[in-house]
Formats: C-alpha cells, structure tokens, sequence
C-alpha cells in the first residue's frame, strides 16, 4: 500500500464541522490509508484545530485523486512550496493539469507567503500576476497569462458548519408543516433583522403565481432586500399581476382562469417595451404596484437573465448569457446573504457565483433543487422545504408587523 505517500495538513473546525471525518471518509472510500503524525485539537469553540496526516496509496492515480479531493476540503499538500504556474496556451484555453477553483476563501504560496485569491468564484481558474492571485472563467483568459496548476503551494479554507444551523437541519428532509415553518421563519427573520446584512433575492415566477408578492413588496419597501435576481418570468408575470389581476392567465383573487387571459402576460410585454423600460411605465403613470414598482422605486439593482423561452423579452432583460452572468456576478459581490425562491436554474447559477462565506437560504417545495444545490458545492445552503408563497408571507409578517 505505501508505494506512493504524502503529508497534508488540515487547520480549521475539524470535529465541530465534520471535516475530519471527510477527510478521513475520502481517503478510505478512494482506495488510500492515512496515518495521523500530530493532532493539535482546539480548546475553545474559537480556536482552530490542526492535523498532519500521512496519505498513503498504491498506485499514482488513487494519490492523486484522493489528493484533489482533500485539497477541496482544506487540505494542503505541500505546505512550503511555492504554487506552480503555466501559461495560458490560447486565448480562454488553460493548460491541461489547472486548478480548478471552489467557492471557498483560498490562498495560494507566492514569494514565501500566503496571498488571497480574489474574485472568488466556482469552477474557474486561477491567474497569478505579479503578486496578486484572481478568478477568471475560461472565456476571459488570454494567451500567456499565468495559470495555477497542480496542487502544491494551495491553500483552501472551507466554512464551517455554524452550531446554529443545526436549527435548520429538521426542514430539509421533508414537506414542511406550517409550524416547523414559522420556527424556521423566526431564525431567518433573526438573521436579517437588524438589516446590518446585505440580502438578495433570487426569484422565480412562482411566487406570483402563489401570491407570496406582497410579503416580498413589503421586505423591499422596509429595506430587508438590496438586490433582486431572476429571469425574464418574474418581472413579466409581475407586472401582469399589477395591470390585469392575474399570473398566467388565472385570475390572482379568486384562482380561476380568465377568458383570453392567456394573452395577458404578452400584453404586459408589450405595454413595456411601448413606454421602453419599466422606470419609464411607472413614470408615466402606468404600473403603480408590484415587486418591479417596489424595486424601481426604492432604487434597488436588479438584474434579468433571458433564457430560450422567453417571450418578448423585457428591455431590461439581458439575453447574452455572458453578459447575465458578469452582471449577476458583479451585483453579488458586496452580498451576505441570498434568498433562492423557487427558481431552481437561477438558484444554482447563483449558487456558482458567489462563495462559501454568503449564507444562502433556498425555499422550495421540491427537495430536489436544495439537493442539487448542494451536489454542486453550494454546501453553505440552508434548504427550507415548503411553499414559498407562504414562507415569503410569513417572513414579511414576521419582520414588518404586517
């Protein structure tokens, strides 16, 4: 077993966060062996531990996968090198042994210390110029430029499991009763109550069509949200709402179809693009209510991503995919904290942009998107399984009063 061997060592929340026993669980479950060499356990709930450990494997392959792993989970492998660098072979080309960067804060080895990456996002790469260490998509690369390879001389530091948390834990497993929900509603209303947080939300339509607009209004009008994310559909569907009383066709009072109602929302596209913008159809007088009118008003960001479906667009909707993604990711930077409601696309792109440190709440009815979510790195996630349009309301309720 012990033709091939390597020292790492992890420092962090070890225990209290799990990551020993990920670490411990990926080096057995790849085919390795570990040995620990010291063990230096924290003795507060502040002080970190740390943990050298000798990986041992069988063949070069299995070191190396066990070895990439470990390296996502805080794990540094060859803690006094410097990091290496290759060019860039192409424009948005990288060489074919680069690192790929996590959501997590990292670090890599440069002239002796350690220097933090910035523009943190997942599934990049990592570009070294000069003393400075930056993310960069492959689109934006350009030949020449330095790119991190390897493992060595990288530092990652993932979050840790908050003890209070665990508060959520008992919502993400199934469909919620309402009573679990407003004891999950409390605790995100303690979160974001004294509005010294940065919050965004990332929307999908269905919380119009659920009726959860006027709880999302009235977290806008008292200053709880400072930015609003999403897709062509909830803008559109929006303001169908505030013109026609309806979402989808189906009339929002009493729930039943609306003859022609269908070609509401196309109206509602049309009526924008006559005025030019939504700023311009509230100007005039036309939209006077909704969560646009909400947003608009207060002078809040906000950004719509186009997709293939869409109808019209919206003016404001930005259908290069490139440029939603910078523009999203820009408006991200500054956040602490998302609110993902029932946009399972734009809640994992989202997911992708921003790192681990932003705590990031996702509502659905459907388990399956907090479950995706999390399979593609956003472990930071706190899922809340229920209808959105009752945790917006209830949220609202909560820290409004009304």
């Amino acid at each position: 077993m012990a033709a091939f061997e390597k020292i790492v060592t992890s420092e962090g929340h070890l225990i209290d966060s799990g990551l020993m026993r990920q670490i411990f669980d990926v080096i057995i479950s790849d085919g390795g062996e570990f040995q620990i060499l010291n063990f230096e356990i924290g003795k507060t709930n502040q002080e970190p531990s740390k943990a050298n450990l000798k990986i041992m494997a069988g063949d070069i392959k299995s070191m190396n996968k066990i070895l990439l792993k470990l390296s996502t989970l805080g794990c540094v492998i060859d803690e006094e090198s410097e990091v290496s660098l290759k060019p860039a072979p192409a424009d948005g080309v990288v060489p074919p042994d680069f690192y790929s960067s996590t959501n997590h804060e990292t670090f890599v080895r440069l002239n002796g210390g350690w220097s933090a990456v910035e523009n943190l996002r997942m599934d990049c790469a990592v570009v070294v110029e000069g003393s400075k260490a930056s993310v960069k998509k492959f689109r934006d690369l350009k030949k020449g430029e330095q790119i991190v390879v390897g493992l060595g001389g990288i530092k990652v530091v993932p979050e840790f499991a908050e003890r209070d948390r665990a508060d959520f834990a008992f919502m993400t497993g199934e469909i919620s009763t309402e009573r679990k929900v407003r004891l999950v509603v409390d605790r995100v209303a303690e979160i974001i109550g004294d509005k010294c947080k940065r919050v965004a939300v990332v929307s999908g339509p269905v919380l119009v069509h659920t009726g959860g607009s006027n709880g999302l209004i009235k977290l806008i009008d008292n200053g709880y949200v400072q930015l609003l994310l999403g897709g062509n559909a909830i803008a559109v569907h929006d303001i169908e709402a505030a013109l026609y009383g309806t979402s989808l066709g189906i009339d929002l009072s009493t729930g039943k179809p609306v003859e022609m109602g269908h070609r509401n929302h196309l109206r509602a596209i049309n009526e924008v693009r006559r005025a030019g913008s939504i700023a311009n159809l509230i100007k005039e007088g036309t939209l006077k209510s909704g969560i646009m009118y909400a947003v608009v008003k207060k002078g809040l960001p906000f950004s719509l991503a186009g997709s293939l479906r869409d109808d019209g667009p919206l003016p404001e909707t930005i259908t290069d995919m490139n440029e939603a993604q910078d523009d999203h990711f820009r408006l991200l930077k500054n956040i602490d904290i998302v609110i993902m409601l029932s946009s399972m696309l734009h809640s994992i792109a989202v997911g992708n942009m921003i790192p681990s440190r932003v705590l990031t709440i996702c509502v659905d009815i459907n388990p399956a998107v907090i479950t995706k979510l999390k399979d593609r790195g956003s472990l930071q996630t706190i899922g809340v399984v229920t209808d959105v349009g009752l945790f917006i309301h209830m949220l609202a309720e909560k820290l409004t009063g009304s």
